[in-house]
């Protein structure tokens, strides 16, 4: 399985000198994670492709940014805390943004941004 940007494309391309929001580590498993919503919403075109292109990559880094940093605001059951107040251990669990529906939302906005004037996401006949 082709993963669509290294930590290499990712600092240096993607990033510009900016802060890394997702540690060198764990870059190849959430880039692993994004390259496969890529290539499921591009009907596996990307992987026919000789080069990969440079909006792929980014569609990548910042997927795999997306998928990080909404696993990372999770607690140990898996729902995301919006606050907390230690004056009777209560908490608020946000649900809008980062609903199911939300972040496939905020996915889809992503993989259009980068892909839609690639042609990889048509899905008629050529």
């Amino acid at each position: 399985m082709k993963i669509y940007a290294d930590i290499e494309f990712y600092k240096s391309q993607y990033l510009l000198g900016r802060a890394p929001k997702i540690p060198d580590a764990d870059f190849p498993y959430w880039a692993m994670l994004a390259s496969g919503e890529i290539r499921q919403r591009t009907f596996n075109r990307t992987d026919k492709l000789e080069e990969i292109p440079e909006e792929v990559g980014m569609c990548c880094c910042e997927l795999a940014e997306k998928m990080y940093s909404v696993e990372s605001v999770k607690d140990e059951t898996g729902m995301i805390l919006q606050s907390y107040g230690n004056d009777g251990e209560t908490g608020t669990y946000k649900t809008e943004d980062l609903s199911e529906a939300g972040i496939r939302k905020s996915m889809d906005q992503i993989i259009r941004k980068w892909l839609v004037n690639t042609g990889l996401m048509y899905c008629g006949v050529t």
